[in-house]
């Protein structure tokens, strides 16, 4: 068992970072203990990845967990697919309520609950990570249930939550590590503009290569 554990959303991501395979079913997801940090598959989505990270953390013990993977870059946030950032923090942004006039009110206007999450790995903790990924650059996140698919929502969510990427498992894994009392580090490579929905365009094999050389290999 070593100190860092990785935690990884999908196994399609997980096939293009690691060659040996890993189950994803079960109470908990298969560990794979490389040679200087363990790593998992997680789930995609808020709901499976704290669940799954949830029953990991409570059977070992971990110094802190990486969570990596893939996100979308909001336009004009000066991203460019292929980036490799460090996302230090999370709103979730489709929380809230339709109200009648079809307008959108997010659960922070609601209640005295702004629904966002920082990393917690900061003071005494800094230290853990290596220097070169220290320097990596940092960026907000915006965590979602339901993907941008046009360019007007994207517009409207990066102006609204002040966000330069999205992904579905940022916040999650944020409230787990706070709540288990672990720093947590997200590291997400950019495969594709969150705008008009066009998978044809996306670099996810080359975004995934981008976060090996840069992240994991510098573990």
């Amino acid at each position: 068992m070593n100190s860092v554990l990785v935690a990884i959303p999908s196994m399609r991501e997980m096939s293009l970072l690691h060659s040996r395979s890993v189950n994803s079913a079960g109470p908990t997801p298969d560990i794979i203990e490389c040679e200087r940090y363990d790593t998992a598959v997680c789930g995609v989505g808020m709901l499976d990845f704290a669940v799954n990270l949830s029953g990991l953390l409570a059977g070992r013990k971990y110094a802190c967990v990486l969570q990596v993977g893939i996100c979308g870059a909001y336009p004009g946030r000066g991203l460019a697919v292929g980036d490799v950032v460090r996302v230090r923090s999370e709103v979730v942004g489709d929380m809230g309520v339709q109200e009648a006039d079809g307008s959108f009110t997010h659960w922070s206007k609601m209640v005295e609950d702004a629904a966002r999450y920082a990393e917690n790995g900061c003071g005494e903790n800094a230290g853990i990570l290596p220097e070169s990924l220290r320097g990596l650059r940092s960026v907000s996140g915006l965590t979602v249930n339901c993907c941008t698919g046009t360019a007007s929502l994207s517009l409207d969510r990066s102006a609204r939550f002040d966000v330069d990427v999205e992904s579905m498992e940022g916040a999650a894994l944020f409230a787990v590590c706070r709540r288990f009392g672990i720093p947590g580090f997200e590291f997400r490579a950019v495969s594709n503009v969150a705008a008009d929905r066009d998978p044809a365009s996306w670099k996810v094999g080359e975004a995934l290569a981008a976060l090996k050389r840069e992240v994991l290999d510098k573990l």
